[in-house]
């Protein structure tokens, strides 16, 4: 919400809202000519002629009753972005690149606005997440295209039709809306694709099982595909393939369109998972025209989106890294990624500290988190945080640290003072501090740090 407020801003609207306390987006928000009110209240929408809603806004919403009351029109913040990508109507658009998928959708999205913002294109964007050099999440820009982060997990998808679709895997979360479980995922995203134009292209990654499945049931006659993984049936298929070189410290790899080496790329960041994510961010580059020496240059300089494997800092003499992992595979990934690094240098141990997000994804991937801190040698495990959800019988952080068998675990109740202090007890030079979760385990790295004595 934030993004689109700033961009609607930075495009001459007066942009009011409320949140239930203060935070770094609202101070940018602010900063632009925003004004936001702290706590929900009827009295917020006065004057205004539009009222822009997100799936986390509950239906006793004072706001959202007095919208209705005054007969004041309401929108998802879907739409509004939709409308934003489609040029409000307007015959003069620019052309729009949307990034979905279960994982990675914010680092390939920044990925590839931040190739249209480096070759000097002016992109505007919106993304989940604040873009390495310039510290935003989005910019209304006056270039020729739009990119964009596009929100599954409420199902508002559907809603989307962007001039370029890029789909990088598709597994099951966010059970509090997908009750029918994958299923209901796959026929969102099938009723997605075809409802696209249909001269847009949509850019998939064939490694994944989910897209595979989606593939089955699509017909569109643009689909470019992308792999990286030779072990998979469809990679030497691919329209667009990657070979890895290396993974740490930098992730390293040739690209190849069908039969011909485009060159190799070395990103700013490591992890196999990130050479996925800028293969597909150079094929959308690609595919809009920009060089591949060009994107080569640029992907080198991209030092990583925040709260994804983001240094926070050190701690007698351990790093201590951020991660917005949340779900098994997300969980998996960055753990492998900090291991390959320790390994390398020969040093040190992976410390993770989760924080699990929502009971309901809890409960439902129950099985797939006890088996997804294998890289780590010491995990630490924090309280549910529950994003608004009431709790679970038996669906907790100490049952499930009980299934974590295979490594040395804790459970650590109560505040983030508990777990600094537990965690700052094991540490050791040369460890990597992993903190994952999509809540306020963000904040452990620099209580640590700020507490250091």
């Amino acid at each position: 919400m934030s993004g689109l407020a700033k961009i609607l801003i930075e495009l001459g609207y007066k942009v009011s809202g409320s949140d239930i306390k203060n935070n770094a987006n609202i101070k940018s928000i602010e900063n632009t000519g925003g004004i936001v009110k702290i706590g929900h209240s009827s009295e917020n929408i006065n004057n205004c002629s539009l009222v822009v809603v997100s799936s986390a806004i509950k239906p006793d919403n004072p706001e959202l009753i007095e919208a209705k009351k005054q007969n004041i029109p309401l929108v998802h913040r879907a739409q509004l972005l939709e409308a934003l990508m489609s040029g409000f109507g307007e015959e003069k658009k620019q052309y729009s690149i949307g990034v979905t998928g279960t994982h990675g959708k914010t680092t390939t999205s920044g990925m590839t606005a931040f190739l249209f913002e480096m070759e000097g294109l002016n992109p505007s964007f919106a993304i989940g997440g604040q873009l390495p050099h310039y510290d935003v999440n989005s910019k209304a820009g006056f270039g020729d295209h739009f990119v964009s982060e596009l929100d599954e997990s409420d199902g508002s998808i559907e809603l989307y039709t962007p001039d370029i679709s890029i789909i990088t895997n598709l597994e099951f979360d966010h059970a509090d809306h997908y009750e029918k479980g994958f299923e209901q995922i796959l026929e969102t995203f099938e009723r997605y694709a075809c409802d696209l134009d249909k001269n847009s292209k949509i850019i998939i990654n064939t490694d994944d099982s989910g897209n595979l499945d989606l593939l089955k049931r699509i017909d569109h006659k643009n689909i470019i595909t992308y792999s990286t993984n030779p072990e998979q049936p469809l990679h030497k298929e691919s329209v667009y393939r990657a070979e890895a070189l290396a993974t740490v410290p930098n992730a390293r790899m040739k690209v190849f369109k069908k039969n011909e080496l485009l060159g190799e790329i070395t990103l700013g960041i490591p992890g196999i998972h990130n050479i996925s994510n800028a293969l597909a961010a150079t094929v959308a580059a690609l595919e809009c025209g920009i060089e591949f020496p060009q994107i080569a240059d640029s992907l080198e300089k991209f030092t990583g989106m925040k709260r994804r494997f983001q240094t926070v800092g050190y701690f007698k003499g351990a790093r201590i890294i951020d991660d917005y992992a949340h779900h098994p595979t997300e969980v998996e990934a960055t753990l492998k990624t900090a291991k390959e690094i320790v390994s390398s240098s020969q040093k040190g141990r992976v410390i993770a500290v989760f924080q699990p997000h929502r009971y309901t994804r809890l409960a439902n991937l129950w099985q797939d988190f006890a088996k997804a801190f294998k890289d780590a040698d010491i995990v630490y495990l924090c309280d549910v945080y529950p994003a608004g959800e009431a709790p679970l019988e038996n669906v907790n952080s100490e049952n499930l640290s009980k299934q974590i068998t295979y490594t040395k675990t804790f459970y650590v109740s109560g505040e983030l003072e508990n777990i600094a202090k537990a965690v700052k007890q094991e540490i050791k030079e040369n460890d990597i501090i992993l903190t994952m979760g999509a809540g306020n385990i963000t904040q452990l790295g620099q209580l640590i740090i700020d507490n250091a004595g």
